[in-house]
């Protein structure tokens, strides 16, 4: 028998979890999904279920300062309780999270489910994580005995795959002040609303300007979704356009040149999505559009 858990304090929710094997309920849009059987009935959960969605003190969204072993910055944090709704009407969240988070399925669902549950699910698909990994998140995984953070990169291992353990739970999020105000979102889907994503772009870029020289990318990301077991980011590639004169993006020569590079490490699978062919030939599509795009900035 699958005993149901609703505990009203962090505190208690970390007691019951050290107890043994469950599955966090928050949103539960996604878990419904996995463990439905069909139509009309009941879903069918094999480990006991810890509702943390009514616990007050996962429900937050404040900027406030963070510290790690470098520096001390500004960062906003997001407790694992807030809903996508929230985050998507929030003026504090970066405005490439929230246009990812608005194209997720449909309003309704959209009140129901949270960031956290997008995370932990680990699907490639998962609208929310480009812009995540475009913006360095982390995560931090609460326990009895005590706190770990880490990048959501090494979070997510593999597809609904991810580090946490078992007497754990995402307890929020934490995305690094930046000043990034070039933003691209891409999403693209068998129709314009409450559609599954067949792949996903999202970047991100800060033009520096002289007063008597051409201006420079001084920073400048791009993250893609479903064309890889997990997000593909690459620091490495970044480089390549990072320092470079805005007036470089324009030359047909150099963005084809990037596009190359990271023809070599998109490697999309076939399913009942779409096709290896079309997301890899689109995400291409979509970074020379972002490039060029940042070209007439």
């Amino acid at each position: 028998m699958v005993n149901i858990y609703r505990p009203e304090t962090l505190a208690q929710a970390l007691d019951t979890l050290s107890t043994g094997k469950m599955t966090v309920f928050s949103g539960g849009t996604d878990l419904m999904v996995q463990h439905g059987v069909r139509a009309g009935m009941s879903p069918r959960f094999e480990d006991d279920v810890l509702f943390v969605d009514t616990i007050d003190e996962l429900q937050y969204i404040l900027t406030t300062d963070h510290e790690d072993e470098n520096n001390q910055e500004q960062a906003l944090y997001i407790g694992s309780g807030v809903v996508l709704a929230d985050i998507e009407r929030n003026p504090l969240v970066p405005s490439i999270l929230r246009q990812s988070v608005a194209k997720i399925a449909a309003p309704a669902l959209r009140n129901r489910a949270t960031l956290a549950g997008n995370i932990c699910n680990a699907s490639p698909a998962a609208d929310s994580l480009p812009a995540l990994y475009a913006l360095d998140a982390h995560v931090v995984l609460s326990s009895i005995h005590g706190q770990r953070e880490m990048p959501l990169k090494d979070f997510i291992l593999a597809p609904r795959v991810t580090a946490l353990r078992e007497d754990e739970m995402l307890t929020h999020i934490i995305i690094p002040h930046h000043d990034l105000p070039e933003v691209f979102y891409h999403k693209v889907g068998t129709r314009a609303a409450n559609a599954l994503s067949k792949l996903s772009v999202a970047g991100l870029a800060r033009i520096k300007r002289f007063p008597k020289k051409a201006p420079v990318i001084e920073d400048w990301r791009v993250a893609f979704g479903a064309v890889g077991p997990t997000v593909v980011r690459s620091r490495e590639l970044e480089s390549l356009v990072i320092g470079r004169s805005v007036e470089t993006l324009a030359k047909p020569k150099f963005i084809a040149q990037v596009v190359d590079c990271y023809r070599e490490i998109i490697r999309p699978i076939d399913d009942q999505r779409s096709t290896a062919t079309y997301r890899q030939q689109a995400s291409l599509n979509l970074l020379t559009r972002w490039l060029e795009g940042l070209s007439r900035s």
